[in-house]
């Protein structure tokens, strides 16, 4: 088959869908494929066809599969995937970076067709190294100086708006509440929100800028602690909280809520994915809504360029992200 796709000038892939009738390719390219396999006297070995079949697999490595932003971006890869006769396996990392290299090397040895990892801080020598031998696309995430496909939200521009937008509005004194910064498009939002500081002649105010490595997993009860925390200690409020996830600001409002703080009245709160709860909180919650069915089918589509081999020069894709505005701040 390798010889047929060099002769007719397309991948073996694509060879092997043809013989096989496992997808629908043009007729020009079929009978330019078939001419080709007549003319070299290609005789089809079913066992090793029916190999290839089984090796249709493509493996999604997350590091939260219960938060929702992720579910419904695998969601989307699932329904790209099944659409293009590929198995997905979904395998959630619980920010653990040795499940992750555990499940690189298990996939690799098993003969995956690709692997897309979304999210999660595995360091770069493992993807590139995972790179080396499959197809590997990145999503919500990217490497710099390299050129592996990857699909992102515009974290930083939406945040340089969405403060913008709250200047605008006449907040003055802005915090922050993140997990720790080692993801890449958690560090872009954080990086959006700084720059939007300084674009807007807004102070910048440590005391209110708050990251913990608690808020990676268990969001929704951890961000509740974090804050009654934060509240116990007497600590001063700022007019607003941007924080980088939806479970974080619900459960940040719930604290608030208990403590006697009126929101938006007393401080406003922002979140970050627009999950399917954050237009039911209560109040409903502001926030920046990523386009999560885009963010997944992308990825599978740019995975099957590259195992199909077609150019992936273009290698990265910024999905612009829109800002909703709902109850929980004054606006």
């Amino acid at each position: 088959m390798a010889d047929i796709a060099r002769h007719a000038g397309v991948s073996v892939t694509t060879v092997s869908h043809v013989l096989n009738r496992t997808a629908n390719i043009s007729p020009e390219t079929t009978q330019r494929v078939l001419a080709v396999a007549q003319q070299l006297n290609y005789v089809q070995n079913k066992t090793l066809d029916q190999k290839a079949l089984k090796s249709k697999t493509i493996g999604i490595l997350v590091p939260d599969i219960s938060n929702e932003f992720y579910s419904r971006c695998i969601q989307a890869i699932c329904d790209a995937a099944w659409a293009h006769n590929y198995k997905p396996i979904v395998c959630g990392m619980c920010h653990d970076k040795r499940i992750e290299t555990k499940y690189i090397k298990t996939f690799i040895k098993d003969g995956i067709s690709g692997l897309i990892f979304f999210g999660g801080f595995l360091e770069e020598k493992y993807i590139i190294n995972a790179a080396k031998k499959v197809p590997v696309v990145l999503g919500d995430r990217y490497l710099l100086n390299h050129s592996i496909p990857s699909v992102i939200t515009d974290n930083s521009g939406v945040m340089r708006r969405l403060v913008a937008k709250l200047a605008k509005a006449g907040y003055t004194k802005l915090g922050f509440i993140t997990e720790d910064l080692e993801m890449a498009n958690i560090k872009e939002r954080y990086m959006g929100f700084k720059m939007g500081i300084e674009e807007n002649g807004l102070p910048w105010m440590s005391e209110f800028i708050i990251h913990d490595k608690r808020l990676r997993l268990n969001k929704l009860v951890n961000s509740k602690e974090l804050m009654n925390e934060y509240l116990a200690d007497k600590r001063k409020l700022p007019e607003v909280f941007l924080t980088t996830s939806d479970l974080i600001a619900i459960g940040t409002m719930s604290s608030l809520r208990e403590n006697g703080y009126d929101i938006p009245k007393d401080i406003g709160i922002v979140g970050f994915d627009d999950i399917t709860i954050a237009a039911h909180a209560y109040p409903p919650l502001t926030t920046v809504a990523q386009n999560m069915k885009l963010l997944g089918k992308s990825c599978f589509m740019k995975l099957l360029d590259s195992i199909e081999g077609r150019d992936t020069a273009n290698s990265q894709m910024v999905i612009n992200a829109k800002i909703i505005i709902r109850e929980s701040v004054k606006i």
